[in-house]
């Protein structure tokens, strides 16, 4: 890592469970999320989530180019394309737990959007 990284990511790097090796491989890695219809709000929380964290590079399939810019401008260690490579990620279901009703969208695509995004995170770092 060069010293601007280290700085960048300091916080991670202090972490027991993330440490040196796990921003390495976490900027090493690549991961690939696509846009639905149904939750883009979700994915692209991950999206963020992804490149704040310094994931090596980021395929974001179905996203604008004023999307990938706004990624884009979150890390500029990630490589963000609108193509198909890198591991997929899964947003985590909507739990058992949440109202049944509409309720807050947003709080909902803010809790599937991060929790997928850290368990994407915690398994690259975990190998």
């Amino acid at each position: 890592m060069r010293d601007d990284q280290v700085r960048r990511y300091a916080r991670h790097i202090l972490l027991p469970e993330v440490g040196g090796l796990g921003q390495t491989a976490l900027m090493v890695s690549a991961a690939h999320l696509a846009l639905t219809e149904s939750e883009p709000e979700a994915e692209l929380i991950a999206a963020r989530f992804l490149v704040a964290g310094g994931v090596g590079s980021l395929a974001v399939t179905g996203a604008t180019q004023e999307q990938i810019a706004e990624l884009q401008s979150h890390g500029p260690d990630t490589r963000v394309s609108d193509g198909n490579d890198g591991r997929p990620i899964v947003l985590a279901p909507r739990p058992a737990w949440w109202p049944s009703s509409a309720g807050d969208a947003s709080a909902l695509a803010f809790w599937r959007g991060g929790l997928g995004a850290v368990r994407w995170m915690t398994d690259v770092i975990n190998k």
